[in-house]
Formats: C-alpha cells, structure tokens, sequence
C-alpha cells in the first residue's frame, strides 16, 4: 500500500511511535499524543558513499529510499524499502506486541523493530544505519553516552493543544522526565539469517494520571521497575511475545474479508490503543488498576457516547474492561431535580475527576449505559453484571421515562446528542427519531434486567414505554418510506445547548430527512437477543429507511449525516450503520472501500492527517479511538447472534462465501480460537465451525438461520 501516517503504542501505556514520512520525522512519546516531540529517526543502509533511508529523518548525506511501500496488521507497520539502481532492497518491521487479558505483554513499554536485508548490491556490504535524535527546538535533551541510544528526555502537554481548559487536574502543565533507549540485540532464540534486530523502549516512573484527586502511575510499574528490566522482559520473552501477537493478528490474516476491510480494521485498531490509559494509585494490588480512553484529539476521558460504539472490541475480546469501565462510570452521575444522568466522560488530559466537555448528553448517554449492560451480560452470561449495574440502571431508566413530558413516548428534554456537528434538526431537535429508538431499546434491554433483579414494577413501567414509542413511530413518525428525523417541525421552544440560546424561529430544516441514525439504537439487541424476545417493531420499515437514507446521502466518502444535513461524514457511525444494516440482512459491506480509501487521503501527502479521523468535513476529529467500531464486522458479516444465558449461538450471515473468528468464544490462555466459514453449496448456505470444542466448553447450542 501507500504510504500514509499513522502510529504504534502499547496499550494502556501510552508509549506512542507516530510515523510522519511526509514531514521526514517521528514523533515519540511515553505519554503519547499531545504530550509527544519530534524525533528524527534515520534508519536505513549506507552502500559505498549512497545512503538509503527511510523517509523519518533529514540529516545531511541521506536520501529517502526512492521506492517504499508500507503493510500494517493490528501489531505492525512494515516499510520496504527499495533502490533498483543500487540493487538495494530493505524490510524495516515495527512492532508493538499485543495479547487479550495479558497485562504484562500489553503494557510493557517498548517496540521491537526488526531489519532485514532482501537485496544486497553485489561485491558490497551494506552497514546498517539506526540513529534516534530529538530535533533541538522540541525542548531540552541530555545524551547518556555510557549505554548505547540511551536519551534522558522531558516531555510537556504541547501548548497550542486545544484541550479542556482550564486544566482540571494537577498534572497537564507538568514536565515529566523520561528515558528513551533505541538498541540493537542478539535475540536469545535462533536467529534468522540477515535479520538485524532492535529494541526501542522507554520508562516513566511517576504519576502520570489524577483520578478524583488521588495520583495514579502507569500499570507497567508494577511489573517492570526500570528500563532495563523492561529491555530485559522484552529480549528474554521474545518468542513467547512475538507468538502471541502473530496469534492475534492472525483474527483479521485469517479471515475471508477484503483487504480494504482488514487495513481500516488494523489502522483503527493502532488509533484506538494509543488512546488507551491502565494505571493503578499508591501501592495498590495489580487488580484494582483503572481503564480509560482518551477521546483522541478531543482528550476526554472515556466518552461514554463513544465507548457505546467502540465497545465491539471489549465484547469480543477483552469483556473485563467493558465491566471496568461500567464501574468507574458509576462514580460520575449527576443529578438535579429531573433525576440522574451519566457523565457525558469523566475528565480530561491528566484528570479523571469530573466531566469536560461543555453541556450535557442525559437521554444519550443513560440509554448507553443501560444498552451496555444488557450487552455485556449477555455476550457474558455473568450474573454479577447485573448485580453490579441494576442500581444505576434503574435510576438512569427513570431519567429516560421522565424525558417525555409530551405523553408520545419520545424523550423532548436532555436530548442533546452524540452527533455534535450535525444540523440542529439532527443534533438536538426535540422527539428525535434516534433517540427515541434508542430510549425504546434501552427500555426493552432494561425491562429484561429489572425482572432479573426482582424490579418488577418498573420493568412493566418500561415495558409500557416501548409499545408507545411504537405507537409513535408507526402512527407519527412514518413517511410513507422512511422515518423522520424528529417529530418536531419547527424550531420553537429549540435551544443550541453550546450557546443556551434559542433558534430563530421558522421551520426546523430537514426535519423529514433520511438519516443514517434511525436504527442505531438497535443493534446491540439485534446482536445478542433472539428473535422472538426483540421488540414488536415493523423491522420491514427499518430495513426500507436504511437503504434509501444510504441511497440518498452517499457521497464519495461514506454517508452524511442525512439527506439534509450534507456538512459531515462520520465513519464511525456509517460503520455502525452498517452493522445494522447486516443484522437486517442488508449487506453494506463494500461501504468500506469508500471508508479506507477516505482514510489514505487523508493521512496521505495532501490531506490533513491524523491517523484514523472520523470526520470528513470542516470538523476533524482525529487520532480517535471510536474507529475500532469496524471491529464489530467480524460479527456482524456473520450475522452472529451471542445469547449465553439461553446457551445459543446463532448465524445469520449476510454474505457468503465468508470465514471470520468467534472472538468472544476465543480462549485466549490457551491460544484456541474458534473460526466460522460459511460456503454455498448447491444452493444451500453451508456452515463449518473450527474449535467446536469451545462451544461445549461455553455450554452453546449452534444454530444457522434459526426462526424468527
């Protein structure tokens, strides 16, 4: 492929390598982005008196390779590098290991970086060339020539960052001191012949996090008390390490997806692990360490808007972090004499006391929160979820049903929403399609856990919520072949929650759009809930608003916002239309072509940057987490249904000939993964399933096309 910006971290760590080859630089960062430098990095090989190296430094006698290609997967970026007129050729592999639920592989702050010569011009011996410099006006550096490439560094918040401000926590205007080390070793295994190995590692010893006032450190120091024991780990369990990241990559190598699909998938997936934060306060047990994701460029901390999307990851491959974060979120609830909301996140920068962001998401986000419980408890079948969560759920329940002062059903206040750049009929018009789905969704999902939990009034309370919203949808909301965006006309009584001022009066612009977001609320029950235990709604009509708002608001990039609202293309959210869109049979699949191809432009030569960017357009959202939504493919293509508390696994796939992993069956300590392939034959839709040993072990009943 091209070559195109984007960057490594390790996960939780936030130890970031951001490769920038059109501004002949890295950036490096043992806190990540926006409290990263630039670095020039001149790696290549020296033949006779040419030099040839990779485009990341601009060091006098240099000159870029004159071919370069690049390949990533979830763990790595690949650069070959190429000279036919000095019939050289080089392959430069980054890597940044990961593995599901371990924690020292995961976290460990280094990189490893293999070398390897694939053409060697005759009678010469090229000498390999590995320099790692900070550019001098980024700020003070101090060189320890007593080991080899060990930097003394300090790193500070970049000023121009734009951030909550003022700084809610004692960190953000810190100088925090740092070690950099970029060296060579002979791994401890067999080594391949003309293979040149690397390491390039970091530490951070103090407190990087304020969490409600109290001081946390990265999780790694408590497994690694130095860089060397870092350096160490890393030589030491090479082969383990290096197994198990191949293991993980080989989720998306391994599957029938296109390449398109499988590169939007491994770009995301580097964005989201650089936003990722596990720290731990004091002398705290390792298991009571803190989970939370930076909302890219935005800074804030666990979003619960964009967790909702991204939790595909935590579903089907790390659960415990998606019940971590349920339980963090809890200590962020606000209230006033309407009820109890969640946090729209629960910080910013270096803080996790309160949240950020400027106005609030109430209806959004408690409908969130209700969604994710019901969907972790049944991809789970764990009873404790709901003991964890029922408290908080009943009370942000109250909140959705208390929305409504009309008596329609459709929540009319705290209904500011996700979609923040939208048009005011889009973002927050009152009696919102979306939300109304959403509050009809999370009302079903709530009514399920409040029986379980012996709250039977107010689950029937729910319950009764649902059939008038359906009432509404049907009676008010139809088109004649779509859904409208909102049932309120016209902007009379509408306040901009960014300047609490209210609109000029006259009719509400695209108030009968199509829009992407009618059945957003959906998917998670479509995903996990069998057939005959979904709400009683008229799926034909959603299936029929999906197609044509797609039709009708496709532009080269992917979908806007609605037919009306042509300013923004949201990736993320045209990802999660079309996983809707596959639970409902409609295959939308090759939408990601028009996403990755948005992707390349923009981290190319003429566009903006900013590895994965969820918006085009005039806003940019940029290296952003919420891209991983494009993980929830894997099931989706499959049409896979998790149902644990019934024991049923079903498949409905959109498209065949495929073949996807069952990451939430993978058993991971053991490195069993079980694979689903379905073909045609004679007509029929066939289906194998590997590792079917997994399913007896999950007490799972198979099922292809069950009933509806």
């Amino acid at each position: 492929m091209q070559l195109i910006e984007t960057a490594l971290g390790r996960f939780g760590s936030r130890f970031t390598l951001h490769f920038l080859p059109f501004q002949q630089r890295v950036c490096l960062s043992p806190l990540g982005k926006y409290f990263d430098r630039e670095f020039d990095l001149a790696l290549g090989f020296q033949v006779g008196s040419a030099v040839r190296v990779l485009p990341f430094t601009r060091q006098a006698g240099t000159t870029v390779f004159p071919e370069i290609e690049m390949e990533i997967s979830l763990t790595s970026v690949i650069f070959r590098g190429r000279d036919r007129a000095l019939g050289l050729a080089a392959t430069f592999t980054f890597v940044a290991p990961f593995y599901p639920k371990d924690e020292p592989l995961c976290t460990a702050p280094f990189f490893y970086l293999t070398v390897r010569l694939d053409t060697v011009p005759a009678n010469t011996d090229p000498l390999l060339i590995s320099t790692l410099s900070p550019v001098a006006e980024t700020g003070p550096i101090e060189v320890s020539p007593a080991q080899e490439g060990l930097l003394n560094c300090q790193f500070r918040q970049i000023p121009t960052h734009w951030g909550p401000h003022p700084a809610q926590d004692s960190l953000s205007d810190q100088i925090f001191e740092a070690q950099l080390q970029l060296k060579r070793y002979q791994p401890t295994g067999v080594a391949e012949p003309g293979e040149i190995n690397l390491l390039l590692a970091s530490y951070l010893a103090e407190p990087v996090l304020e969490v409600k006032g109290e001081l946390h450190r990265f999780l790694y120091t408590s497994y690694f008390d130095s860089l060397a024991a870092v350096c160490n780990y890393a030589i030491e369990q090479e082969e383990t390490i290096r197994a198990k990241s191949a293991r993980f990559d080989e989720i998306l190598n391994g599957s029938s997806m296109g390449k398109s699909a499988r590169d939007l998938i491994a770009f995301s997936f580097q964005s989201y692990v650089i936003n990722t934060w596990l720290t731990f306060a004091g002398d705290a047990p390792k298991a009571d360490w803190w989970f939370s994701v930076w909302e890219g460029n935005c800074a804030f901390h666990s979003t619960v808007d964009v967790e909702y999307n991204l939790a595909w990851f935590y579903l089907q491959v790390w659960p415990e972090l998606l019940q971590k974060t349920l339980h963090q979120w809890q200590g962020y609830l606000q209230t006033d004499e309407r009820g109890s909301w969640l946090s729209h996140d629960i910080g910013g920068l270096l803080g996790a006391n309160r949240q950020a962001y400027p106005h609030h998401m109430e209806v959004e986000e408690n409908c969130n929160y209700v969604l994710l419980t019901y969907t972790l408890w049944r991809t789970t079948g764990q009873a404790e979820v709901i003991a964890q969560n029922m408290a908080t759920v009943a009370r942000l329940l109250r909140f959705v049903l208390d929305s409504d002062t009309t008596g329609n059903g459709f929540p009319n206040r705290g209904i500011a929403n996700t979609v923040d750049d939208a048009s005011p009929a889009v973002q927050f018009g009152k009696e919102q399609i979306y939300l109304a789905v959403k509050a009809l969704s999370a009302c079903w999902a709530g009514a399920v856990l409040l029986e379980r939990s012996g709250q039977a009034a107010l689950a029937d309370e729910c319950r009764a919520r649902v059939s008038l919203i359906i009432a509404t949808l049907d009676g008010a909301a139809w088109q004649g072949d779509h859904y409208a965006v909102t049932l309120d006309r016209n902007t009379a009584g509408l306040i901009n929650p960014w300047t609490g001022q209210p609109l000029p009066p006259g009719e509400l612009t695209g108030w009968d759009a199509y829009t992407l977001y009618t059945g957003n609320g959906l998917l998670y029950l479509l995903a996990t809930t069998p057939a005959a235990e979904l709400p009683p709604l008229n799926y034909d009509r959603f299936r029929q608003d999906l197609q044509l708002s797609t039709e009708k608001s496709l532009l080269e990039y992917g979908c806007t916002h609605s037919s009306a609202d042509r300013s923004h293309i949201w990736i993320s959210q045209n990802l999660w239309r079309d996983l809707v869109g596959a639970y409902l049979n409609v295959d939308l699949s090759n939408l990601s072509e028009r996403y990755w191809a948005f992707e390349q432009f923009e981290n190319g030569p003429q566009g903006r940057g900013g590895c994965f960017v969820d918006t085009y357009g005039g806003n940019h959202l940029r290296y952003y987490p919420r891209g991983i939504t494009s993980l929830g493919l894997l099931a989706g293509l499959a049409g896979m249904r998790l149902d644990r508390p019934n024991g049923r696994l079903s498949f409905r796939p959109v498209r065949v000939p495929l073949r996807v992993p069952v990451l939430a069956l993978a058993d991971w300590q053991s490195g069993v993964i079980p694979w689903v392939e379905f073909e045609l034959v004679e007509g029929r839709v066939t289906m194998s399933f590997e590792n079917g040993e997994l399913l007896e072990k999950a007490g799972l009943h198979l099922e292809l096309f069950p009933a509806e």
